[in-house]
């Protein structure tokens, strides 16, 4: 089931890859960087079961956007991504009697390539509303599980996928400045699949509100 999940990002992704050739010799080329916060958390069985809470991380790193009309454009960015969530417990004596409560923090970090398509409004106006929407896909590259529970290790993930394909639909406004634009947005990513590779798991599927802000070259 998980699988069928992902295929349809792994075919879009891949119709926009073959469109790129063609967008790099049309309009024009934009290139920027951007960065911003994530507040993570995750959906799924797992959450449910855990009652999971938001987790901020950083979110940053360079994009390039490909026009191919005057108002569209196929942007692909290159972002290091902190996902994971919280989870509040209470800790109780052995005859149950309440110590207090303490956090434990999931965190899984990525590096997450977004293929969006771009469609910015009111060209002409000085303040540009932008709004985006497509597939991504994060590589994993890290991935702890920390406890400020003095009897819980700080200690490596197990078993986390490779790849964490999803989807995002955000929106923006981008700020002209001379030969520049300043850019802010906030957009919604959503993982298809359980982060973990595990048969039967409660899933654990990454979902991350991010607020960002950038400037183009």
């Amino acid at each position: 089931m998980r699988h069928h999940l992902c295929l349809p990002a792994v075919l879009i992704a891949l119709a926009l890859a073959l469109a790129l050739p063609a967008a790099s010799g049309a309009v024009g080329v934009e290139m920027g960087v951007k960065a911003g916060l994530n507040l993570a958390n995750f959906r799924g069985e797992f959450a449910g079961l855990a009652g999971t809470g938001t987790k901020m991380g950083f979110l940053g790193g360079p994009f390039v956007a490909f026009s191919f009309a005057p108002d569209l454009a196929l942007q692909v960015e290159a972002l290091f991504s902190m996902k994971g969530a919280k989870i509040s417990s209470e800790v109780v004596d052995e005859a149950g009697n309440p110590l207090g409560r303490f956090d434990t923090f999931v965190s899984v970090n990525y590096l997450e390539v977004p293929v969006l398509l771009r469609c910015s409004l009111l060209k002409s106006a000085p303040v540009q509303p932008i709004l985006y929407l497509g597939p991504t896909v994060g590589i994993k590259m890290s991935g702890r599980v920390k406890s400020d529970f003095l009897a819980f290790d700080d200690r490596e993930l197990q078993d986390l996928r490779t790849l964490d394909f999803g989807a995002a639909v955000g929106a923006g406004v981008g700020v002209k400045l001379g030969g520049r634009r300043l850019l802010a947005d906030v957009r919604y990513t959503t993982g298809f699949a359980d982060i973990y590779d595990i048969e039967g798991n409660a899933e654990s599927i990454n979902r991350v509100i991010a607020l960002t802000a950038g400037i183009t070259f």
